[in-house]
């Protein structure tokens, strides 16, 4: 009876200086006793946040694993027989389904603020509907490209509300990697045996506005073959490099929180092959900026003081740059050799001058000069194919190959500082996180974003990006990680 009450009294007394302990750690400014013991000696460095992570909506439904693979797999449905009918309902799945999931996660309520970018991204969603009132507004296409442009943007509205871990972030994280990795193993295979692997159509509506277009994105193979350039799991010739760069980013980053070295062996098994998919597609921008989304990996990574990992990423990168481009070179030849060697020849900075930067001198020159606020919606892009007049002699189209172009015909200047700076909000609010080492698993995940988002931003100087489905996985990695961030630091304590 003694000592029963004895151990009675031992653990009411433990509860209660327990709970003291809390309270003056929160008083305090930091974590009690009992957290800190919880947390490894190795990934403490600051303080622990003085809240709890917030409550984040759960359903059911495993909608972040659908929409994941929606974004990556949509190109799938498009190698049925007769799916070319409704291609435009298939390409429209990815961007409907981004969309959709706002009316999921909107309405649930969050404490504290939104990521950082958000106002900026709402005031060009704004700015868009503003300059729907320009006089050679399409109107047709300018509806379009407004919901078009939302349904872009939706991500960065739900997806913090939807990511309530680190752990959670990386598995959607593994699941686009695997994705991709098929996309970039399909593409091979498509050079090799295209009778098998290739979509049974290609785009009709590219083949009804060039004859040539398949044609024009052919080369001649090392045994004296026609290759398309492979499309992966899409029906656009070259369409597999998207697929190649991503698998690329991600199975570098992803190497950096591996746990087994068969692990690594995988992740840069796939990462050769996501370059050789890049190298038989010809497309050297994304090569170009796969290798300087993995040199800002790399140079986080040694910011953090992991040097040792910096260099092994440096060195393999490098490695499988070559070997892939060999392996690449003894099946398509001396048009893929020529087409890649020029850039050590002439230098990236030359071969894009050359190239796309043709673009960037004609967007701030004459067209700055034209459109300082904006051309009207509708000007360019697909919605102009899809609902634009060709016979509008008032606001005829306008072609655009940069992303610049793009949101200077959308909102002029402003468009630049409102979109531009939430992107560039993004990327700051991503460095944050990668700097912070209170959660080892959350800097690991913070550093694959960081590696993606530098490649879809680099990306918009060769084409429109954030006119594509890349820009609805930029905001979605962009608001996924700050939900996954605030599940570690809480809803106050994230932005100090």
């Amino acid at each position: 009876m003694n000592n029963s009450s004895s151990g009675w009294h031992t653990a009411m007394a433990d509860q209660i200086l327990t709970q003291l302990d809390e309270r003056l750690a929160r008083a305090a400014g930091r974590a009690p006793e009992s957290r800190r013991r919880g947390i490894a000696r190795s990934e403490l460095v600051q303080d622990a946040p003085v809240e709890s992570a917030p409550a984040v909506a759960k359903s059911r439904v495993p909608w972040l694993e659908i929409f994941v693979g929606v974004q990556f797999l949509w190109g799938a449905l498009l190698f049925l027989p007769g799916s070319q009918a409704y291609r435009p309902v298939v390409r429209g799945l990815p961007y409907a389904i981004s969309a959709a999931l706002l009316l999921v996660y909107l309405p649930k309520a969050m404490r504290g603020r939104a990521p950082g970018g958000t106002l900026l991204l709402t005031f060009a969603m704004g700015l868009l509907g503003l300059n729907f009132l320009h006089p050679t507004t399409l109107v047709s296409a300018g509806i379009a490209q407004c919901l078009f442009q939302l349904a872009i943007a939706a991500p960065m509205f739900w997806a913090w509300r939807a990511v309530s871990s680190p752990e959670q972030l990386r598995r959607l994280l593994v699941l686009a990697f695997i994705f991709n990795t098929a996309g970039s193993v399909l593409g091979v295979l498509q050079v090799y045996y295209p009778d098998q692997f290739m979509p049974p159509q290609f785009s009709s509506l590219g083949t009804r506005m060039n004859e040539l277009y398949v044609e024009s994105l052919t080369y001649v193979g090392i045994d004296g073959r026609r290759i398309i350039r492979p499309p992966g799991l899409s029906d656009q010739p070259g369409g597999a490099a998207v697929a190649g760069a991503l698998t690329v980013v991600l199975g570098v980053g992803l190497s950096v929180g591996a746990r087994n070295s068969s692990a690594v062996v995988a992740q840069l098994a796939a990462v050769a092959i996501g370059l050789a998919a890049i190298y038989l597609t010809q497309v050297r921008s994304l090569l170009l900026m796969s290798v300087g989304a993995l040199g800002v990996i790399a140079v986080v990574l040694f910011r953090r003081g992991q040097a040792r990992q910096a260099g092994r990423i440096a060195i393999s990168a490098a490695v499988l740059v070559v070997v892939a481009f060999i392996w690449a070179r003894s099946v398509g030849g001396e048009s893929v050799e020529q087409r890649f060697v020029g850039i050590t020849q002439q230098g990236a900075v030359r071969a894009y001058q050359d190239n796309r930067g043709i673009f960037v001198a004609d967007t701030f020159g004459d067209l700055l000069d034209q459109y300082p606020l904006g051309a009207g919606l509708g000007r360019w892009g697909m919605m102009n194919v899809y609902f634009g007049d060709a016979g509008n002699l008032e606001a005829p189209p306008i072609h655009v190959e940069i992303q610049a172009t793009g949101w200077l015909l959308d909102g002029g200047i402003p468009m630049w500082a409102l979109y531009g700076g939430a992107v560039a909000m993004a990327l700051l609010g991503t460095y944050r996180f990668c700097r912070k080492r209170v959660r080892a698993d959350l800097a690991e995940v913070a550093i694959v974003v960081l590696g993606l988002q530098a490649l879809i931003a680099g990306f918009a100087w060769a084409g429109p990006a954030f006119n594509t489905q890349l820009g609805v996985q930029f905001w979605f990695l962009t608001s996924a990680l700050y939900g996954a961030a605030r599940a570690v630091y809480g809803s106050t304590a994230i932005r100090k």
